[in-house]
């Protein structure tokens, strides 16, 4: 097996790891603004499927940064990660681009197939975490090229 290759499968690794840690904390904190919220938001199913999301997103979405910037995308090549004032803001849009179409997905099946909506969560969320760890390898993280200097 190739260095590359089991940089690459390491990494996918501890991704896996990152990713459930912070999708415990973004299930656990759903879970529970899904059932404080229901009495506040009677007939608004979407509202507060969207809003209890958004709060236990942004609380996972903490950690799992930190742990994927310091641990996971680190590098030990000569290449040079991007920094944190690039990679963050793009990380938040990656994010939000999540966010929607998990929330969009748990209305779906709670309203259109009767799913509870702590049911479908994991399930939707599972769904995409493959396009969630591309966008962060591929865009969020990417490493740069190396500046080349100018030899005159």
């Amino acid at each position: 097996m190739s260095n590359k290759t089991q940089t690459s499968l390491w990494r996918f690794g501890r991704f896996a790891c990152s990713s459930m840690a912070s999708t415990l904390v973004d299930q656990l904190v759903a879970w529970t603004l899904f059932a404080v919220l229901r009495e506040h938001f009677v007939g608004a199913d979407f509202l507060r499927i969207l809003l209890a999301s958004c709060i236990a997103r942004c609380v996972s979405m903490s950690v799992n940064f930190f742990i994927n910037n310091k641990v996971v995308f680190k590098n030990g090549s000569l290449e040079l990660p991007r920094r944190k004032r690039e990679s963050f803001p793009r990380f938040a849009l990656l994010q939000l681009s999540i966010l929607s179409l998990s929330s969009l997905g748990v209305w779906m099946a709670h309203t259109g197939f009767g799913v509870a909506e702590w049911q479908a969560k994991p399930f939707v969320d599972f769904c995409l975490f493959f396009l969630n760890y591309n966008g962060q390898r591929k865009w969020v993280f990417a490493e740069r090229p190396a500046r080349q200097t100018a030899v005159a």
